[in-house]
């Protein structure tokens, strides 16, 4: 037997409470997902703890295992901090190309740090005019050389997006050059000439030790001389 008039409207109410209560359960499952969200792209954002100070990068090359992206989306906090450069990805770039962990660079593994120009795509050169294009090859690349966890001399190129504009993100180029030599962080670096020396090998610095020592024997140097000059070659090594 069919259901009656009143029955009838009691299930249709009973299914429009069920809906509701769905679609308030999704609704504060939504907000819930949303705000945990925000809250994932704020820390995201957020300098690391110790920085001197952040800006905001994107990476243009340096690891063959990680080929450039285009999308400029793909933003990455590059920290100074007192020992080291830390590149921490924002959300998007950790989730499809930079990965989970921050990137460390201590700087007694930096050779060196340069500015370089930026390279005019042909979009730019097209909307620019040939006589504005070279104006836009500022300052606004930085290529650190540094050896990598496995001794293996590697070469970091980010662009800097602080600045908004290609002459504002130059004049940001330079006031980190500047905070470089001002924190004197440059000095923390391991350098080109002590590379060249490690490079070199031991077998020189031996070679040297082994003159001395003749020059010792011969008198032309005190048993004093030789040794703070051996301690010094050694600390080469």
């Amino acid at each position: 037997m069919g259901l009656n008039f009143g029955e009838k409207l009691n299930a249709a109410k009973q299914k429009m409470g069920d809906v509701k209560k769905s679609v308030g359960e999704n609704m504060a499952d939504f907000k819930q997902k949303n705000a945990e969200n925000k809250a994932e792209r704020e820390q995201a954002k957020a300098p690391v703890e110790g920085a001197i100070i952040r800006y905001l990068v994107v990476y243009k090359g340096g690891f063959p295992m990680k080929p450039q992206k285009k999308s400029d989306s793909l933003s990455i906090g590059f920290n100074v901090l007192e020992d080291s450069f830390v590149f921490k990805p924002e959300l998007l770039a950790k989730q499809q190309w930079f990965g989970e962990e921050n990137l460390v660079v201590p700087y007694d593994r930096v050779i060196k740090l340069e500015l370089a120009k930026r390279q005019v795509s042909t979009a730019e050169y097209m909307m620019s005019g040939n006589g504005n294009a070279q104006s836009l090859e500022q300052l606004n690349n930085i290529n650190i050389t540094y050896l990598n966890e496995n001794d293996i001399e590697t070469i970091l190129r980010v662009e800097m997006l602080t600045g908004t504009t290609v002459f504002g993100q130059a004049q940001k180029c330079t006031e980190l050059m500047d905070l470089l030599r001002e924190k004197r962080i440059f000095d923390k670096f391991r350098g080109e000439k002590k590379e060249q020396a490690n490079a070199g090998g031991g077998d020189d610095i031996l070679t040297q030790i082994e003159k001395l020592a003749t020059l010792k024997e011969k008198g032309f140097i005190t048993e004093d001389e030789f040794n703070a000059k051996k301690t010094e070659l050694l600390s080469k090594l």
